[in-house]
């Protein structure tokens, strides 16, 4: 019996052994993970181009300080703790400076985030670099990227995640985390970082004022082909869209009917819509909010020339003369310069 017990102990004391053996190898292999992990951020959050600093300063004085001041004077009635930004590409700042009390950001366009190099993050050529580096430097002089640079058309195609960090760097942002997100068949956006379809990205950041903000950027095609398939992206959508949303650059497709989705989302959905010319028509932007115009609008990009839309946008302008001149520029360039509307919703609780 004696004999039997003390076989049974030394079993027992082996089989603790090799759970406390276990348990500090997976701890130690999940320290390692963590600090690959930390590394690979790490690597994928610095700063390659000279000058990096002078650029963020300058983008700062010349766009971001007038952009604040000016949603501080004609924007501070609005009240929302989300703003929702479609047709976004990788420009993180505007929205952060035109809404800047947002705890959370949304953003939308399709272009596709290495999700890759969150892990294991690439080291450019010094061509690529130089090109990447010779974007940024453009963007802060001008406040816009030009389109030939970010599909590769003009040189080396860019790193698009490069390009979100850089904004939220010119936004006086900085990176705490970076996740991969879906969004489930409810419309949620989750964390996700084993996703074998991942949706977007997520970054939480400190503002340069110390609030602690979280910025998704959702990668879809929203034109009424890619949402027929996705009709989860029209819940988030429309969730995130509810309170305040900004359209800038956005090509004038909302003007489209082959955008009818996404146009219902916002139309409604929204409390307040800001946006320039390129965003809804005026016709039903008018009809549902009560606007305020900024600026002077004569005639769109050339490339826009013939659009219906922009003629009756000019007609409008006409018929409400805007005194308010925007103090900064912002979107396509076109005679008699850049303008922004704000649009309130009519009735709105």
């Amino acid at each position: 019996m004696i004999k039997t017990q003390n076989r049974l102990i030394v079993l027992l004391l082996i089989c603790v052994s090799i759970f406390i053996n276990t348990s500090l190898n997976r701890s130690a292999q999940a320290q390692t993970q963590s600090s690959e992990a930390s590394e690979s951020l790490k690597t994928l959050l610095a700063v390659n181009c000279p000058n990096f600093d002078e650029m963020v300063s300058n983008y700062q004085r010349k766009f971001v300080t007038k952009m604040t001041n000016w949603s501080g004077s004609h924007l501070s009635q609005a009240e929302y703790q989300t703003a929702f930004y479609p047709f976004s590409g990788p420009d993180v700042v505007t929205v952060m400076s035109l809404y800047p009390k947002a705890n959370y950001y949304v953003l939308v366009a399709d272009q596709v985030p290495e999700y890759s190099f969150i892990n294991a993050p690439e080291k450019l050529s010094n061509a690529s670099q130089s090109f990447e580096c010779h974007m940024l430097s453009n963007f802060s002089r001008r406040g816009y990227y030009l389109t030939n640079d970010l599909i590769g058309k003009n040189g080396p195609k860019p790193r698009f995640i490069k390009l979100l960090i850089y904004n939220l760097a010119f936004a006086g942002a900085k990176i705490k985390a970076l996740d991969i997100l879906r969004i489930n068949s409810e419309g949620l956006i989750l964390v996700d970082s084993n996703a074998q379809h991942p949706n977007g990205v997520r970054f939480l950041v400190e503002t340069k004022d110390g609030r602690s903000v979280t910025v998704d950027y959702i990668s879809a095609n929203i034109s009424d082909t890619g949402l027929e398939k996705h009709a989860h992206f029209v819940k988030a959508f429309s969730r995130k869209s509810s309170q305040v949303v900004l359209l800038k650059s956005a090509s004038h497709l909302l003007q489209n009917s082959y955008f009818s989705t996404m146009k219902s989302v916002l139309l409604d959905n929204a409390k307040w819509i800001t946006q320039d010319e390129t965003g809804l028509d005026i016709v039903p932007y008018s009809e549902n909010f009560d606007l305020k115009l900024f600026g002077k609008f004569i005639t769109p990009n050339n490339l826009w020339a013939k659009s219906p839309s922009a003629q009756r946008l000019a007609k409008y302008y006409q018929e409400h003369p805007s005194n308010q001149e925007l103090p900064f520029l912002l979107g396509y360039e076109k005679a008699g310069g850049s303008i922004l509307m704000i649009g309130q919703r009519k009735n709105a609780n």
